[in-house]
């Protein structure tokens, strides 16, 4: 949080493919300054924000976090405040507008090193003709040739039979590195009426595709 309300706001109310925005059972928290309350406008930002979270989420859902401005210090207090605040999805998104650059790069690292926590970082730009959206998953995943093998299989609609055949493993090792692919929401897994899940690639999967310069994204 800094002085300017209006990104953080537009972030709350924005309509996304996947999540509708603020809703009931999310937690919003406002990462602050140490002192922040000496700043008229931040309280101000503050408020006008709360006021638009709270009979959404409900008031002991709108958390602050002051956090001191001292090197390593702001990064740990950051990441522990969020650790203690996860909702049970286990689902981050971190709006990183509208506020001091030491406190956003300090956030951004504190996201970082969260673990088995899917986090969504969003930023808008200055002029509010849009924003970027991205999922940090791709970019902390490891970098595998044959998670690459088994994406761009998920991509042309192969089963896991089908790709352990083409790799020379067993569906056993496929589905194990499957679910260490789920840590970083490269996949996604629909169980159904089925015994074993069915893995679809998602957006993050395809990130890390580009990431890696995967041939197999030139078709698709």
């Amino acid at each position: 949080m800094g002085f300017d309300e209006k990104f953080i706001i537009r972030a709350l109310m924005r309509r996304r493919e996947e999540f509708r925005g603020l809703g009931v059972g999310d937690r919003l928290m406002a990462i602050l300054p140490e002192g922040y309350e000496r700043e008229q406008r931040t309280v101000n930002a503050l408020k006008s924000i709360e006021d638009v979270a709270s009979p959404i989420v409900g008031g002991d859902n709108v958390l602050r976090l002051e956090v001191p401005m001292k090197s390593e210090d702001i990064v740990l207090t950051i990441k522990k405040g969020i650790e203690d605040s996860l909702t049970p999805d286990r689902i981050v998104l971190a709006v990183l507008s509208g506020g001091m650059r030491p406190l956003l790069v300090a956030t951004l690292l504190a996201l970082i090193g969260l673990k088995d926590t899917r986090v969504i970082v969003e930023s808008d730009f200055e002029n509010l003709s849009g924003y970027i959206s991205l999922e940090l998953g791709p970019f902390l995943a490891p970098k595998s040739r044959r998670w690459e093998l088994i994406l761009c299989g998920l991509l042309k609609e192969k089963s896991v039979r089908t790709i352990a055949e083409e790799l020379g493993v067993s569906v056993a090792t496929i589905s194990n590195e499957l679910r260490k692919m789920l840590k970083y929401n490269l996949v996604r897994a629909e169980k159904g009426k089925r015994r074993t899940p069915k893995y679809f690639i998602t957006t993050a999967g395809k990130t890390y595709l580009k990431l890696m310069r995967s041939e197999c994204l030139g078709t698709y």
